[in-house]
């Protein structure tokens, strides 16, 4: 056969290209899966897979088709996606170009509790210091659930077979569907004012839509803020639901929970029935042991001769009798020795007799300074009143007294003519007062 009947990779991959562009049913595809190995690249295009329980297509979305998205595509996300269905001629391999991707509605769930945990988590409501201890005997047991429940039935079943004698208090709750989730924080408020020593909350199992209700964050943060300690007993072994992350405990099932809450009451007696023999044993040993102590302290030959106890303890009370008065005497005498030399050295060095000859000569001298203050004093008086006597033979009063003026222009003396000229006013002072007068002539001698 020639070789111009084969065909190239290249052009078998092209016609199929074109089968798959023309094609209306792979021109507008709306598919539904689960993301697989999510890859952004650089160029900010986003590279998948999507799959089934039996299939897996290979997928992308251009930079312009994912700037749309509301949000972060990750592994593991259940997905709606809108596209078309062609060939890749590099690879040959068929795979669907998304124009527009959104979560599906379990999905968007699911994408809702990664933030509700992530932020509770954030907050510190899972750290351990926040988790209450569970009552090793709890007397009173307050059970969140619905009263029509196999899970309620294994409860009271296991609760009545392992520890009778604890209270139990049924709450009925709707535990799934429309009102569950105010039903629930409802009757888990009830529970807390019950003053109850443990808190059960539990269902039985189901799908993840019917036990969506303990995904929800608030009824989270209630069972965070109870009183009381709260065991979480939700579904089966394999779920972990959000309050399941903040309960105090978290139990596989809900039976689990009821052997958690109570102890085992066969248990209890065999080790009440061991501490009982432990007891009789031990009491049974410290007798013997007494009476053995006993016996060897009769046998005592001190005990026979009750003399030898306090003989050499009365001897020797005797001899630190002695040596205590002797030290006493010595010390009173040395004492005594001390005090008179103290005494002796304090009448030589005694400051009196000087103190005394000081106070003599302090009164010689302050009766010779009064003498000579007295003199100085009348000698001041006499010069004073000659310096008196010529301050007024000088004063200019007398003078005035004595007939005498003195003239003045403008407040100061006139001592020559000179000092006035034709015109001027001029005040001449008298003893009795003054006179002002105008000069009309000046006349000089040479």
């Amino acid at each position: 056969m020639e070789s111009s009947n084969y065909l190239s990779v290249q052009a078998l991959t092209k016609y199929l290209k074109y089968k798959f562009d023309q094609d209306p049913y792979l021109t507008r595809v709306f598919l539904k899966g689960e993301l697989s190995n999510v890859k952004k690249h650089t160029s900010d295009h986003i590279y998948f897979a999507v799959k089934d329980n039996a299939s897996v297509i290979r997928g992308m979305m251009f930079k312009q088709k994912a700037g749309r998205l509301s949000f972060d595509p990750v592994e593991g996300q259940s997905v709606l996606i809108e596209g078309r269905v062609s060939i890749f001629e590099t690879s040959g391999q068929y795979q669907i170009y998304a124009d527009s991707m959104q979560i599906d509605g379990i999905g968007m769930l699911f994408e809702q509790l990664e933030k509700d945990k992530k932020e509770l988590q954030q907050k510190g409501f899972f750290n351990a210091e926040h988790k209450q201890p569970l009552p090793k005997y709890p007397s009173h047991i307050a059970v969140v659930t619905s009263e029509t429940s196999a899970a309620m039935r294994d409860m009271l079943t296991t609760i009545e077979r392992r520890y009778p004698v604890a209270k139990l208090t049924i709450i009925n709750t709707l535990m799934q569907g429309s009102g569950s989730r105010d039903n629930v924080i409802q009757n888990l408020k009830k529970a807390d004012e019950l003053n109850a020593d443990v808190i059960i909350l539990a269902r039985g199992g189901g799908s993840i839509e019917d036990l969506w209700t303990f995904n929800d964050k608030e009824v989270a943060v209630n069972v965070f803020n109870t009183n009381t300690p709260i065991i979480t007993a939700i579904g089966h072994e394999t779920d972990t639901t959000l309050v399941d992350y903040v309960s105090d405990l978290r139990a596989a099932t809900p039976t689990a929970a009821s052997e958690i809450a109570v102890p085992d009451m066969n248990d209890l007696l065999i080790k009440i029935e061991e501490a009982r023999l432990y007891i009789y044993k031990r009491t049974l040993d410290k007798i013997r042991d007494s009476r053995n102590n006993l016996s060897s302290l009769s046998n005592y030959y001190k005990l026979r001769s009750p003399e030898l106890l306090y003989d050499q303890e009365t001897q020797r009370l005797i001899h630190l009798n002695t040596q205590l008065n002797e030290r006493m005497r010595n010390r009173q005498k040395d004492a005594r020795y001390y005090s008179e030399r103290l005494d002796r050295n304090l009448r030589y060095l005694s400051p009196l007799p000087e103190i005394r000859s000081f106070r003599e000569q302090l009164h010689h001298l302050d009766k010779s300074l009064n003498t000579q203050m007295n003199s100085v004093l009348k000698q001041s008086q006499r010069n004073l009143g000659q310096i008196l006597e010529m301050l007024d033979s000088l004063s200019p009063t007398a003078v005035l007294k004595r007939g005498y003026s003195f003239t003045t222009k403008d407040d100061k003396l006139i001592k020559s003519t000179d000092d006035v000229k034709n015109g001027d006013y001029i005040k001449t002072t008298f003893r009795e007062g003054t006179v002002t007068s105008q000069i009309t002539e000046v006349n000089r001698n040479d």
